[in-house]
């Protein structure tokens, strides 16, 4: 059970997917798993384009939502995901997502509502 993984393999998108598919929900409860060059995700000889469903870029977008879905109001389900990263960030050419338990979450209403 690894602590970090830095994908720096052939930086063509399904082998980058592959990876994170397999190592992600593998790495230690408290884990790091960071993707570098991804610049790749928009260049077409590397399986990349902007856009383009299968980039890891795409991937990227969807799991902000999956990781925010506790406050999506019934309208996304939490997934293992959703209950076990805590953030992630973006760089130029490198996405970094940090696993942990999460605390109780909470989106008070301040203000009144009429």
């Amino acid at each position: 059970m690894p602590d970090i993984v830095l994908d720096d393999g052939s930086h063509v998108m399904g082998d980058v997917q592959a990876a994170f598919s397999f190592l992600y929900h593998r790495l230690s409860p408290t884990g790091v798993y960071m993707i570098e060059d991804l610049h790749t995700a928009y260049w077409p000889e590397f399986g990349g384009g902007v856009r383009r469903q299968g980039t890891f870029i795409e991937t990227a977008k969807t799991l902000i939502d999956e990781l925010n879905a506790d406050h999506a109001r019934d309208t996304l389900q939490p997934t293992e995901f959703t209950r076990n990263t805590l953030s992630i960030h973006f760089y130029d050419s490198v996405c970094v997502f940090e696993r942990g338990r999460h605390m109780p979450k909470s989106a008070p209403r301040i203000g009144r509502t009429e």
